[in-house]
């Protein structure tokens, strides 16, 4: 009785410790900007590696250290994954060492939960049954903190894809007020407050003091965080930099381009969940009908 206890109380701190890492307590918005804002670095490699002020465990962080230095080692660089990781500011460091342990944790799990069901109560089970569950176990969950990570970024890169086309028509109107282009990037971030034209601002500021081209810069962040319109606006630009009213128009033209591309995406998801909202209906009136039908059925057939 007590060697089951144990047991129990073993499995359900096992249990407890998985939610904890899988699905960590989330933080304020107001502190996710504070970070965001205070601790970015222009260059990809500090922005990578640099650690983000969290309550991860120092095992955690140092687990997942090794675990990346191995895969930097065979070539696995998880570009999508660190790019994701850039948009919403977590370490990537901290984000293996909790896949880690979150797979470590599910194939314990497993492997007591069956051991127990098997030995315990006696229930009768295939040979290699609670190793293979453990190993399917700690596979899903090695995968699902990315989930809520790419999740995530997704919310966020668009929520900045939306901010970027205003931010483009606000730079045409500076240069519209005779504004030079090195001039206008800086002035236009200054009308907005949220935390994605607190970025541009930041950026920006940083390649002043660097001395580093401010479009450069942008194109450079639009790589670090996984935004292709960013990304490619500064070699666009560059094309035409030796004409203010061709820049005006590629920027507006741009702005218009991210607008439409917006709204399609907004259309193909209002279809989607159309879709999915008629397959419900379908489902239910299926259900009715079966529940309707059914008595009916009972009766003739006996």
């Amino acid at each position: 009785m007590i060697q089951m206890a144990v047991l129990g109380a073993v499995i359900g701190a096992v249990l407890y410790g998985l939610i904890v890492v899988v699905a960590p307590p989330k933080r304020t918005a107001a502190v996710e900007l504070g970070q965001f804002d205070a601790h970015y670095r222009s260059q990809p490699e500090q922005a990578e590696h640099e650690p983000t002020v969290s309550t991860t465990p120092h095992l955690e962080l140092r687990l997942g250290g090794w675990v990346s230095a191995q895969l930097a080692q065979r070539g696995i660089r998880y570009r999508a994954l660190r790019q994701d990781l850039a948009l919403t500011r977590q370490s990537f460091d901290a984000l293996m060492g909790r896949k880690v342990v979150a797979a470590g944790g599910g194939f314990l799990l497993a492997l007591l939960g069956l051991g127990f069901a098997q030995y315990g109560a006696g229930v009768s089970l295939p040979p290699g049954a609670p190793l293979m569950a453990g190993l399917l176990l700690g596979a899903a969950l090695f995968v699902a903190p990315d989930v809520d990570v790419r999740k995530e970024a997704h919310r966020r890169r668009r929520e900045f894809t939306e901010h970027l086309a205003i931010y483009l028509e606000l730079v045409a109107l500076e240069m519209a007020g005779y504004a030079a282009a090195e001039a206008a990037l800086p002035q236009a971030a200054r009308h907005g407050g949220t935390w994605s034209m607190l970025l541009i601002r930041d950026t920006l500021l940083r390649a002043r003091l660097s001395g580093e081209d401010r479009w450069d810069a942008l194109t450079a962040l639009g790589e670090r965080i996984g935004v292709p319109d960013l990304r490619d606006l500064g070699a666009l630009v560059k094309t035409v930099a030796d004409d203010g009213a061709q820049v005006r128009q590629t920027l507006s033209a741009r702005a218009a381009s991210m607008r439409r591309a917006l709204l399609a995406e907004d259309d193909a998801e209002a279809k989607r969940r159309k879709q999915s909202m008629g397959l419900a209906g379908l489902l239910i009136a299926a259900g009715f009908m079966l529940f309707i039908g059914y008595p009916a059925f009972v009766n003739i057939s006996l």
